[in-house]
């Protein structure tokens, strides 16, 4: 499962900051990096640039590196 997969299922609709992450990501669902299943190498560099240069995630930050985490451990069990 990609990242943003991973927070479209378990995030996205939910009164959280992940939630409010997912909804961001959402909406901006064109754009948004995807990174294949079970490929964590550079993905979490190339995501978190992404969300540290857009705008509209500003603030979200430490909600995503909670979740990158959340997200790995997951995908390796």
């Amino acid at each position: 499962m990609t990242f943003f997969g991973y927070m479209m299922k378990t995030h996205r609709g939910t009164e959280t900051g992940a939630g409010k992450l997912a909804g961001v990501m959402d909406t901006d669902r064109e754009r948004f990096p995807r990174n294949g299943p079970v490929k964590y190498d550079g993905w979490h560099r190339l995501i978190r640039d992404y969300i540290h240069r857009a705008p509209v995630y500003a603030g979200l930050m430490p909600i995503f590196e909670s979740c990158w985490e959340q997200y790995e451990q997951i995908e390796r069990e």
